[in-house]
């Protein structure tokens, strides 16, 4: 070899020794908690006994009946690969896993995205949980604060009517995993730290679909340091039509659009080690304009809160007790049409106990009572939707493993 080849070959490595020196790390993670559990939904309301404007159906009884469910059993690949100059590329592939049934699932179900992360904070792109979902609902059972029937979120996050909607989104109420996202979030500054999420409307101007921008927003700050967490989070769904399409009364107008929102104020203490406190309050609105004549939907406002206490006892044991309440609320028609929220009042009460084998692996029991005002349809039911005005009694014993 000649010197100028090997003085080539030099410069070429030497151009090369950044991109040679970047690290890449790759994880798999997930969770399995199945369980055996029972349910049963008594006291359903009859037709007669519902009393507001905006429902109006009724069923029976649903029969104690037992299960075996995996609940958000998932599985999970992860990386980061350091960029150089303090940048990262960060990426997430995550899907739900039904260990119980082998029912088939889809690829990237969960929250999955590519982003990079630096010192001015970090941009994903994907389908994730939302700011106000992430940020808020603080009260949780041993780390999870959904996808189980003795999480408080059915109730903290939905409007109690019959769910539903068109959205592109296909969710309704503030508990959300948002497909086609983007979104920011600034560095830790003194324990402070802001994000903000978009969703666009993919589908804004195809034939059929009018004005309609269906869209959202998600924002949030919160404050972290030492035993103490903070956090406010809001949301707007702009022109989902939550409330036309979750209600009896509709809206039949040629051009109709909404703005529906929801505004948390989240708040965590540790009183020592062994010892956390919990709480949400929540203020949520379906708003739309655009009704074809009177006794329309025009909107629907709610108070919901919750609280949690999570304690250690000494050795493997642990406890979590949750309760959440939803108010009935106000309600508006259009033409000044009366309205009535009259039954849409619903409470929830958790208990679970836990005992660990290990660091990743525990055995817990769970009890749950969901109890329904007389036109208040909620669902904390992994096989189902509960009856409408139902008291819903949940028990299981079950596993929990991490890795």
């Amino acid at each position: 070899m000649n010197k100028k080849s090997i003085l080539a070959l030099a410069v070429g490595a030497a151009c090369a020794s950044p991109v040679l020196a970047q690290q890449s790390t790759v994880q798999i993670y997930g969770r399995a908690y199945p369980a055996l559990a029972t349910f049963k939904a008594s006291g359903a309301s009859e037709a007669g006994d519902v009393g507001s404007t905006l429902v109006t159906s009724a069923q029976g009884d649903f029969a104690n009946r037992a299960s075996v469910d995996a609940y958000n059993t998932r599985v999970g690949f992860r990386g980061r690969e350091q960029l150089g100059g303090g940048l990262s590329a960060i990426w997430q592939i995550e899907q739900r896993v039904q260990i119980d049934t082998g029912a088939a699932g889809f690829w990237a179900s969960r929250n999955s995205f590519l982003g990079l992360s630096g010192g001015f904070g970090t941009v994903k792109l994907g389908q994730f949980d939302t700011v106000y979902k992430n940020y808020g609902a603080v009260v949780s059972t041993f780390g999870i604060s959904s996808g189980n029937f003795f999480a408080t979120s059915a109730v903290l996050s939905s409007m109690g009517l019959d769910g539903g909607g068109d959205s592109e989104f296909g969710e309704s109420g503030f508990h959300v995993r948002s497909p086609s996202t983007v979104q920011y979030e600034t560095p830790e500054f003194g324990g402070f730290q802001a994000a903000i999420q978009y969703s666009p409307d993919e589908a804004k101007g195809n034939p059929g679909s009018g004005d309609l921008n269906t869209n959202l927003w998600s924002f949030g700050v919160k404050y972290e340091a030492g035993p103490l967490y903070v956090s406010v989070q809001h949301e707007r769904h702009n022109d989902w039509l939550e409330g036309s399409n979750s209600t009896a009364v509709g809206t039949t107008g040629a051009d109709p659009s909404s703005k529906d929102t929801g505004t948390r104020l989240s708040v965590g203490f540790s009183l020592s080690p062994q010892h956390r406190l919990t709480a949400d309050i929540s203020q949520l609105e379906l708003k739309e304009s655009g009704q074809g004549g009177p006794g329309e939907f025009e909107s629907f406002k709610r108070t919901t809160w919750d609280i949690g206490w999570v304690a250690r006892w000494g050795g493997p044991w642990r406890t979590a007790l949750s309760y959440a309440r939803a108010g009935e609320g106000d309600c508006s028609l259009s033409g000044g049409v009366d309205c009535s929220t009259d039954g849409l009042e619903a409470s929830q009460i958790n208990l679970v106990a836990a005992y660990d084998l290990s660091k990743r692996t525990f055995i817990y029991t769970a009890f749950s009572r969901l109890s329904m005002g007389d036109s208040a349809r909620y669902d904390n039911w992994t096989n189902g939707t509960p009856p409408r005005g139902s008291d819903v009694t949940q028990m299981s014993l079950g596993v929990t493993h991490s890795f």
